[in-house]
């Protein structure tokens, strides 16, 4: 078994205008857990708990653009392997933070645009899959993810 989550970073470009506040904080890791030999594990963005999340805040009818740079290997600490890891067209969920916003699904992979509707706030959850050869070294792997946002 190997314990394997993807470290979550993030960059702030500067708004259209200076006067807007905007903040993007990492939240929480994507979080394999263990894993075992030959047996590809995937946690979906709608994990509560293993997936990873960011949070966003601009204006209310503002637009965000959103862009990840995903990793396609873990690398094991203290070296030695990589692990594959990967991400599907559904892999990513926005959701504003009114009780009136619905959560929409979108492809990690792709540059995606959104308008602040209903809330200046939102939230943002990844997940992915891991494929573990048969022959995968045992230990802790990880890798980083880069969210960068650009608000209009």
């Amino acid at each position: 078994m190997s314990r394997c989550s993807a470290l979550l970073g993030m960059v702030l470009l500067l708004p259209a205008s200076p006067l807007v506040a905007q903040t993007v904080t990492g939240v929480r890791d994507l979080n394999f857990g263990f894993v075992v030999r030959g047996v590809q594990t995937t946690v979906p963005p709608s994990d509560p708990i293993r997936s990873g999340q960011f949070y966003v805040r601009y204006v209310i009818g503002g637009r965000v653009q959103l862009r990840f740079t995903l990793p396609t290997v873990l690398n094991r600490i203290g070296g030695g392997a990589t692990m594959p890891i990967g991400f599907r067209n559904n892999d990513g969920i926005a959701r504003a933070t009114s009780p009136a916003s619905v959560p929409v699904t979108f492809n990690p992979n792709a540059v995606t645009n959104f308008r602040l509707v209903t809330s200046p706030d939102f939230n943002v959850w990844l997940g992915g899959r891991v494929s573990p050869s048969a022959i995968q070294a045992t230990g802790s792997y990880a890798g980083t993810i880069v969210l960068t946002c650009t608000f209009f």
